[in-house]
């Protein structure tokens, strides 16, 4: 099925002007890595969605498996309220096919934590698992103890703890922005990818979640809200041409707002280019963002 890490994302914080993952249990940060994000993405469902306790999630659990020299470590633990082990899940990154390999290895794991159920995803497909007399039985539905029994709450602390808002964007266009936000972010059926831009200074905030939209067979472009270091709010966009990125644009939001005649840049093969969004794409705040996709579309074709 599809994956509830769908819809759902880490949360991420600012050191030393680098962007880093959170842990909201641990209290600690990590290093952005993909199949962390899908964890992080996954106890995001579990805590706000499924209503499991945080004082019941563990992570990174030791466990001695015969034959191996070291002991391995678990992805996510549930315990029940009696603090036994409930759900064992195994996380991989979005390019892991999940196959007999990866069941075999928490089929494994579950020999030591013995939990009824089991989870493997790798953040866009989910594999749920009951364990029953000793024998392993695939699921096609969310087990009980884990359906989602509360609608998902986006308050502006939701966007901003997952740097899609930043704390000094303008009051005036700030519940605009947070509508936008959950119509682009917000729908598990809207496709969302996370994209790495490196060598780009972090006022731009360019690594972040995107939205994809699909133009033509050939065409796609990726718009993203992304909070800078700096408490900015980005609105960035990418165009991908036959698998290739092309060309990307990178705004502030607030200088939209003012309709500063430079609030745009527009990176390509063809150099740097700054412009007015409002004139040149017809983007403000009185229309949803993804109501001028083929505007920007249009644009960046110009230049890539």
């Amino acid at each position: 099925m599809l994956s509830k890490a769908l819809a759902h994302y880490p949360q991420f914080r600012y050191r030393d002007e680098k962007k880093v993952l959170w842990n909201p249990i641990l209290k600690k940060t990590f290093v952005i890595r993909p199949e962390e994000r899908v964890r992080l993405a996954l106890v995001d469902y579990l805590i706000l969605e499924a209503g499991v306790s945080r004082s019941r999630i563990s992570f990174e659990s030791p466990v001695k498996l015969a034959g191996d020299k070291s002991s391995s470590r678990t992805d996510i633990i549930c315990y029940d309220q009696a603090f036994k082990p409930l759900l064992l899940v195994e996380c991989k990154a979005p390019d892991i096919r999940l196959d007999e390999k990866t069941a075999i290895q928490i089929a494994r794991y579950n020999q030591k934590v013995e939990a009824p159920y089991l989870l493997i995803s790798n953040g866009i497909l989910d594999f749920w698992y009951s364990l029953k007399n000793d024998k392993i039985e695939a699921l096609s539905e969310i087990p009980e103890p884990f359906f989602p029994e509360e609608k998902r709450n986006y308050p502006a602390e939701y966007w901003q703890e997952r740097m899609f808002l930043g704390s000094a964007l303008s009051p005036e266009i700030r519940p605009f922005v947070i509508d936008q936000c959950k119509l682009l972010f917000g729908n598990p059926h809207q496709p969302t990818k996370f994209l790495n831009f490196d060598g780009f200074h972090e006022e731009f905030a360019l690594s972040h979640y995107y939205s994809i939209f699909g133009q033509s067979d050939n065409i796609k472009i990726g718009l993203s809200l992304s909070a800078n270091p700096f408490g900015g709010t980005r609105l960035n966009g990418v165009l991908n041409d036959k698998g290739a990125n092309t060309a990307f644009f990178t705004s502030s939001l607030n200088l939209i707002a003012e309709n500063h005649p430079a609030n745009t840049e527009i990176h390509s093969a063809k150099g740097i280019q700054q412009v007015n969004l409002r004139n040149e794409a017809g983007l403000d705040f009185s229309n949803n963002f993804s109501s001028v996709i083929t505007s920007l579309k249009d644009l960046l074709l110009q230049f890539s």
